[in-house]
């Protein structure tokens, strides 16, 4: 079996052929994918791979990105977002429990209708897949990318459910009721989720947000209860971004608590964005235990449809089983 970077820099190099291609034929592209004003789709391609002493492998996705918005004479109805993947690990020790001990698997990645005309957008309905409303996840989109926030602290990013939504002039607010089990809607153990966040409206310069999440959360062993309050805030100014999150609750009886910081720089273009993120996380069990981490990531658009990322993870406090080895991560996605 070849090695893990062999594979991802020839993945790397079939991208550069399909970009030189696509750009020679530019025009015809824009005409044949954009069918009206109203829809965008993209077949999206991507290859990752983490490097690490414990478990080096690759992931693999092909995924289709359909975003829609259904009007009439009146104004806009609602806003379809389907996110289909296939997806595929090689040479990973363990894939995600929903995966069923296979390599490969259809996955679910956003699938939703928003249904925005009962009052312009300041009460919606939102019934699908869809991320979990809390913390800096509302309002930043990582899906698919090297650059993460905390959803691993609660065990689920996006799942099965229905929310009330809506952004009025002070405040943009979601509240969701969902099923608690992730990639694939099922009642086994009958797990669940109720979260939600209200913030200051998401354009602003200064964005400071309040979170809840309340749930047992579905894996291969049964549920886990989880309860967290969550605190966030992003300040933009200029080319700079400072990113800032907290939240504590409890795992089951065990009390827990996290924290994020991000500070993040692109250039005019925003052909290229660096950031670095300091993690902290501790739990209050029979002994304390306390670990922290240092994420330094870069991110170049070499063309608006290719894009190579990368992540480098350093553990500085080893916490319980925590591997001590830095992980480094290498992305090549191409959007056609």
């Amino acid at each position: 079996m070849p090695h893990p970077i062999i594979r991802f820099f020839f993945f790397v190099f079939s991208l550069s052929c399909i970009s030189v291609v696509a750009q020679g034929e530019n025009a015809t592209f824009e005409t044949t994918t954009k069918l009206s004003s109203n829809l965008r789709w993209t077949l999206d391609f991507s290859s990752l791979a983490v490097f690490n002493d414990n478990d080096s492998f690759t992931q693999n996705m092909i995924g289709l990105d359909i975003h829609k918005v259904f009007s009439n004479e009146n104004g806009d109805i609602g806003t379809l977002v389907f996110q289909p993947y296939w997806v595929n690990f090689d040479n990973k020790q363990s894939t995600p429990y929903f995966f069923d001990g296979k390599d490969t698997e259809l996955t679910w990645r956003i699938a939703n209708f928003n249904l925005t005309t009962l009052s312009k957008g300041g009460f919606n309905i939102r019934l699908g897949h869809f991320e979990v409303p809390f913390g800096l996840e509302q309002n930043i989109d990582t899906n698919g990318t090297t650059r993460q926030y905390s959803f691993a602290d609660r065990g689920i990013k996006a799942d099965w459910g229905t929310s009330i939504n809506g952004v009025l002039p002070s405040f943009d607010y979601e509240l969701a009721v969902m099923r608690g089990s992730g990639n694939d809607y099922t009642t086994r153990d009958d797990p669940y989720i109720v979260a939600g966040r209200i913030g200051t409206p998401s354009h602003q310069n200064l964005v400071i947000g309040l979170s809840f999440f309340k749930g047992e959360i579905l894996d291969a062993s049964g549920t886990t209860k989880r309860e967290r309050i969550g605190l966030d805030m992003a300040w933009y100014r200029c080319n700079w971004e400072l990113l800032f999150e907290v939240s504590a609750g409890n795992n089951e009886e065990t009390q827990v608590a996290n924290a994020l910081a991000e500070v993040s720089w692109r250039n005019l273009d925003e052909s290229f964005h660096s950031y670095l993120q300091i993690r902290h996380f501790q739990t209050e069990a029979n002994d304390d235990e306390k670990g922290s981490a240092l994420n330094l990531g870069l991110n170049f658009n070499i063309t608006n449809r290719f894009i190579i990322s990368s992540e480098w993870n350093k553990p500085i406090d080893q916490f319980g089983s925590q591997s001590e080895h830095s992980t480094f991560i290498l992305q090549a996605r191409y959007r056609l």
